[in-house]
């Protein structure tokens, strides 16, 4: 495993472990993931010094506690040299997303985490490939991190138990996944999930994957009366669409994206790991049905990100002071007053052109405008959550109304074909 895609898995699994009252036997996984969600909260593509009001802000919306958790996090991001703190505030090194993920595997690799921690990042690897019996997995994971069967047997709990892995029972077997299965080698795998389908289900399917192919997103509920609220809950629970989810004062909207969308040139998990590229995707989609003047058109769009990603500011436009605070929050853009060609007001600037150029990739390989931009809030967005959450939520869902609704998709993609 490289060091960027373990460096996923600790943001992964430390997302995870947020939601558990205890980190116990997991704390270096714990520290690190918290330490890259920071480091990409406070951190641009150049170097950059940062006030402590500015600190505690980007560490409070990145659900760091800024008490307790903060000047650990500072210390451990000093050992690596990646920060520098004053009395005012601190000097942040320019990095981009990969590198976050680089540098929070240097940092696990530092604390000399356990091997039960090493084995857990190898088991979300191994369920993100393809579902894996846990008899299986469970022997491999014992021989390469010389776990006892306790240990093992702990491990697999845990795992389920927090969040690293799902499982579905299956007669008497046990098949462990996860919410990754479709962010790589995605097109073997819709084909073997096809196949557990029936033949209105397949038809269903390949049109909703087609529109997707053109349209960077469509709204939840175009998807859900599209392909029946039955196969949209089995498809999304498994993963093999992200949905994520817009909030304000007023509303909650939902939409569809492909899993893959960001990984026409590279992976799409390490790529979008802190769901960055999702949220400005989302942002920049809403502030289109926010401004004064016509933003429909798709090449508008394209004008605007390819601004942003040249390192220009655009505006000034009073829509940009309300639209992009989630982006704000978490340091992907800068709001600030200016003048521009005889006017003055709130002034938009990309601190993550990598970011921006994910999401003007997605945008590129289809006309955003058709499905998505009506189906978005009338007011400002104020929350966003990814595509993990969602999932994870709609699995509970479907294991307490069905625990077998996904058993045959997971079978088949287990025995069905090569992956």
């Amino acid at each position: 495993m490289d060091k960027k895609t373990e460096g996923s898995w600790l943001i992964h699994h430390t997302n995870k472990l947020q939601g558990v009252t205890s980190q116990f036997g997991y704390e270096k996984i714990f520290l690190a993931g918290k330490a890259g969600i920071l480091l990409s909260a406070i951190s641009e593509n150049r170097e950059v010094a940062i006030n402590n009001d500015k600190l505690f802000v980007l560490a409070n919306a990145a659900n760091i506690n800024t008490t307790f958790e903060l000047p650990k996090l500072i210390e451990v991001l000093e050992k690596q040299e990646l920060v520098e703190k004053s009395s005012k505030g601190i000097a942040v090194l320019g990095v981009t997303t990969a590198a976050t993920l680089q540098h929070t595997s240097n940092i696990f690799e530092s604390l000399e985490p356990n091997s039960k921690e090493l084995a857990s990042l190898e088991l979300a690897e191994h369920a993100s490939l393809a579902p894996v019996l846990d008899t299986e997995v469970s022997e491999k994971l014992s021989d390469a991190y010389r776990l006892s069967s306790s240990d093992t047997i702990q491990l697999l709990l845990d795992s389920e138990t927090i969040g690293f892995v799902d499982s579905e029972k299956i007669s008497d077997k046990k098949l462990l996944f996860n919410g990754n299965l479709f962010r790589r080698e995605s097109t073997q795998k819709v084909k073997t999930v096809l196949d557990s389908l029936n033949s209105f289900e397949q038809t269903k399917l390949n049109e909703m994957t087609e529109i997707l192919k053109k349209s960077a997103c469509v709204s939840v509920d175009f998807a859900e009366k599209f392909l029946g609220y039955t196969l949209f809950q089995k498809l999304t629970a498994i993963g093999l669409f992200d949905v994520s989810v817009v909030s304000n004062s007023k509303e909650e909207v939902g939409f569809l994206t492909l899993p893959s969308a960001f990984s026409k040139f590279s992976n799409s998990m390490v790529d979008d790991a802190f769901d960055l590229a999702k949220a400005f995707v989302s942002s920049i989609t809403y502030g289109m049905t926010k401004s004064s003047y016509e933003r429909g058109q798709i090449q508008l769009v394209d004008l605007l990100l390819s601004a942003l990603v040249r390192g220009e500011s655009v505006g000034p436009v009073k829509a940009i002071g309300e639209d992009y605070k989630i982006l704000e929050l978490k340091g992907v853009v800068e709001v600030k007053h200016g003048s521009k060609k005889g006017r003055s007001g709130p002034m938009l600037r990309l601190l993550k052109k990598e970011v921006g150029e994910l999401a003007l990739q997605a945008i590129r390989q289809g006309d955003v405008s058709e499905h998505s931009l009506n189906a978005l809030p009338s007011a400002a967005v104020t929350k966003f959550s990814g595509p993990e959450f969602n999932r994870e939520k709609t699995r509970r869902k479907q294991v307490s109304m069905n625990p077998r609704a996904t058993n045959d998709m997971l079978s088949i993609l287990r025995t069905g074909g090569k992956l």
